[in-house]
């Protein structure tokens, strides 16, 4: 594995750790390295596609996938009153062991922690609805195929 591709398995990863370890919804975890790769200037590409909720990218849902097969990244499915799945990721200590491993081999470096520190307290914690938002207006260009333009 690449030191870039490894660096792409630890962002999701580190989005995680940075919301105590545990993150709901997989549209945020999706807007959240959206928003890193637009904005920190690290070459990353998570190939992000216009999609029907704006940018989404399946190759971060693989990423994701690999995380909690390889039991990094725990999944938790819950049904909201209206029916909708979300999903909570909770970082295993396996995932904080691969996250420390990354730090010492200067693969997450401090500046890219600081960039995902800032994106994630700008937009982290944000009503999900609310983060969406934020991502269309700074980003209409990745709305076109949205179904959610007038929310």
């Amino acid at each position: 594995m690449s030191s870039l591709s490894f660096l792409q398995t630890v962002i999701p990863l580190y989005f995680v750790y940075l919301s105590n370890c545990l993150l709901k919804g997989r549209t945020r975890l999706q807007k959240l390295t959206f928003l890193f790769q637009m904005k920190s200037g690290v070459e990353v590409d998570y190939q992000f596609e216009k999609g029907h909720y704006g940018p989404c990218s399946y190759k971060l849902y693989s990423i994701i996938d690999n995380l909690s097969t390889m039991g990094l990244l725990s999944e938790k499915k819950e049904r909201t009153p209206s029916g909708n799945v979300v999903v909570y990721y909770e970082l295993t200590p396996s995932g904080k062991s691969l996250l420390n491993f990354a730090d010492e081999r200067k693969i997450l470096t401090a500046t890219i922690r600081k960039s995902m520190e800032r994106i994630y307290e700008e937009y982290g914690t944000l009503p999900i609805i609310d983060l969406v938002r934020r991502v269309y207006t700074e980003f209409p260009e990745w709305t076109e195929k949205s179904e959610l333009l007038t929310f």
